[in-house]
């Protein structure tokens, strides 16, 4: 599991090791705080809590473009994805849905990743370490196209070319597993419907996951007028 922590303050959080935290308001020693304690500096209130998969993936690095949690989250509700399943994700980029995907199927699942460039690899692979995820996703250095896992229930794809794999994943999942594309253009989803329908999945669709911040201040409420909404297409199908 991660050795971080999590140090909440009404206005700001601070994701950390054990030890002495510098904040905004002073210094902070959780060396020896348990869980739920409440720590009081300079007036200032904080509760030492453990983190979330969310609050960890703040402290990670990105390099390559990330699937967002949004997206993530729309994969896992749009599958089912849950406890003990076995999935492949290509290619790793930064490794946040591998993460994400990891801290969905557990202990008792497998989340294997590929990403060809070393120098995302080496960041994947540390953000794994850091989110704790080390025991369930098994991230490789090589070409996804080149994969040779089988008997899976999800697959996800986040890459050029992504309709040039549709066949074999088609034979590795297993009777009702599902294959997710991501990508931000939409020219790429159409060569992959086509491919997926002439492989023979079913339930194929495409969704577009759009969100807009609210805010509500003096008594005037209006969306948030800025932020990003569109992030990209995802289409899914699944095996029959």
């Amino acid at each position: 599991m991660s050795e971080y922590i999590l140090l909440l303050h009404r206005e700001r959080k601070f994701i950390a090791k054990r030890g002495v935290v510098n904040t905004h308001v002073g210094r902070v020693d959780t060396s020896n705080a348990k869980i739920g304690e409440r720590i009081s500096v300079n007036n200032e209130e904080f509760v030492v809590l453990k983190p979330t998969i969310i609050d960890l993936l703040e402290k990670c690095r990105r390099g390559a473009q990330i699937i967002m949690p949004r997206d993530a989250a729309q994969i896992v509700a749009a599958t089912g994805a849950g406890r003990g399943w076995r999935c492949l994700d290509g290619g790793s980029g930064s490794g946040f849905l591998s993460i994400i995907l990891g801290h969905v199927v557990g202990p008792e699942g497998k989340v294997y990743t590929y990403e060809a460039r070393k120098e995302f690899y080496d960041k994947a692979r540390k953000n794994i370490e850091i989110c704790g995820m080390g025991g369930v996703v098994e991230i490789k250095n090589g070409d996804i196209n080149e994969f040779a896992e089988g008997n899976l229930d999800l697959v996800t794809l986040d890459m050029k070319g992504a309709e040039g794999m549709v066949e074999k994943v088609h034979e590795r999942l297993n009777p009702g597993g599902w294959l997710a594309v991501y990508s931000p253009h939409i020219e790429q989803q159409v060569g992959v419907r086509k491919e997926m329908e002439r492989c023979g999945f079913g339930y194929v669709k495409t969704v577009e996951n759009i969100q807009r911040e609210w805010k509500s201040l003096g008594g005037y409420t209006h969306p948030v007028p800025k932020g990003i909404m569109h992030t990209g297409f995802l289409t899914f199908g699944r095996k029959i």
